[in-house]
This record gives structure tokens, C-alpha cells and sequence, in this order.
């Protein structure tokens, strides 16, 4: 069950990135290849995207990771970047890139599950089904993307936590703009991001492909969705 789960989803991820234009003649391809996956690894609760093989790895224990699509859509979030990134593989050289990796495989987990299967009631908590193993209740979530956290003061060491305060400018972006204006500039964006990227820099570049793509207004969206957390400044 969850070697189709996954592949389930990473094809639906892949079908709507093609759909939104990468790959298709539009914007370059993104990860558009086979993915390898592997289920139930590890002998623990934890899953990753390993560079170095070009490959998913899922964990189990409590609920298995792959039991989870945005546990999965998460994964591939990371496998994305890769991609996209040169050399292959060269990501997240910093902490603050690292932060922002996890924030946007966060957020990409998110508005998949939610433009595919659009049934969660609670659609910023991500992976509520692979948390009922290990968060407390009533509302049980891996992490959200809609906390008000700012730049620099809510920053921590852990890449994880930091990376909620990227993927709230992104969701937020998603509520203004929709999500097919704003998966697509989200994505094209990375593509010009360097593996040691600052918060504000990866802001900056988002904004300029907002503009190239869909003009002012649309970057004037991007830009106060950064100022609101802190990393961009009026």
C-alpha cells in the first residue's frame, strides 16, 4: 500500500508541475524523471530526500511516512530543489537556506494535497495524519505554515522550525494570488536561488520573478508577503 501511496503522489506532483507549464515548453522541467522510492527504512519514524542516489526514503514506525501524502509531497519538495539546483544536489549550504528548503517542501505539501485531494478542513497543518503518532492533541500537525512568526527575532537553530516563517509568506501568497499564479512563480524563483541563499535574498528574486511573470501588482503581493514576516523591509 504505501510503495503505491507514494508513487501515487509523487506522479500527481509531477502531473501538476507539467500542468502549470515546467517541462512542457513553457519553463524548464523540473525533476522530470523517475523517482526512486523506498519504503519502510530506517527502522524509525523519519523519512528524507537523499541527494546522493536521487532517491526517497520513507521511515516507519507509528504511522508509516508513506501512509502520508504530504509526508511524501514533502520528500519530493526536497527532491525538486534539487533539481533544480546546480550541480545537482547542491542545496541548502546554509541555515537559512536549509530553513527555506524545508519551509517550501512544507508549503508544496500543502497546496498539492490541497489543489489534488482538497478534503482537510485544516489545510495549513501539514502531515496531520503522520502526527497522531507523536503531537499532542486535539489538533495534531508535523508543522503549520500559517504561524505569525518574523524574521530574524522567532529564528532558532533548528531548520525545521525557521523554515515556518518561509512557507507562511508563501501560503499567504497563495491566498491573494491563487495557487496556479502562485506555484508557478514560486517555482520558476527557485531556479535563480544559490545553495548558501539568504532569506532575504531568495525574498528579493521572488519578487522579481512575480513581476517578470505577472507584472506590479503581482509582485507588490510577493513583496508585502515578506515584509509581513520580517525578512524584506519597506
Amino acid at each position: 500500500f504505501e510503495q503505491v501511496m507514494a508513487y501515487y503522489w509523487v506522479t500527481e506532483a509531477q502531473k501538476y508541475i507539467q500542468s502549470l507549464g515546467f517541462g512542457t515548453g513553457t519553463y524548464r522541467p523540473i525533476n522530470k524523471e523517475p523517482q526512486d522510492i523506498r519504503i519502510n527504512q530506517l527502522g524509525l519514524d523519519n523519512s528524507y530526500s537523499w541527494d546522493k542516489f536521487d532517491m526517497l526514503r520513507f521511515g516507519k514506525g507509528g504511522v508509516d511516512d508513506a501512509e502520508d501524502a504530504e509526508v511524501i509531497l514533502h520528500e519530493y519538495g526536497h527532491a525538486m530543489m534539487d533539481s533544480q539546483s546546480e550541480p545537482f544536489g547542491n542545496w541548502g549550504l546554509s541555515h537559512e537556506s536549509g530553513a527555506l528548503g524545508e519551509g517550501f517542501a512544507d508549503y508544496w505539501a500543502v497546496t498539492v494535497s490541497d489543489v489534488i485531494a482538497p478534503t482537510n478542513a485544516d489545510p495549513a497543518c501539514v502531515a496531520d495524519w503522520d502526527a497522531t503518532s507523536y503531537a499532542t492533541g486535539p489538533i495534531y500537525c508535523l508543522r503549520r505554515i500559517d504561524l505569525d512568526l518574523h524574521y530574524p527575532e522567532d529564528m532558532t537553530t533548528s531548520i525545521h522550525h525557521d523554515g515556518q516563517i518561509w512557507s507562511r509568506a508563501l501560503w499567504d501568497i497563495r491566498q491573494e494570488l491563487g495557487h496556479v499564479v502562485a506555484d508557478t512563480l514560486v517555482l520558476e524563483a527557485i531556479f535563480y536561488f544559490t545553495a548558501d541563499t539568504s532569506f532575504e535574498t531568495a525574498a528579493l528574486v521572488t519578487v522579481e520573478t512575480a513581476n517578470q511573470l505577472y507584472g506590479d501588482e503581482a509582485a507588490e503581493v510577493v513583496f508585502q508577503a515578506f515584509t509581513e514576516r520580517g525578512i524584506l523591509n519597506e
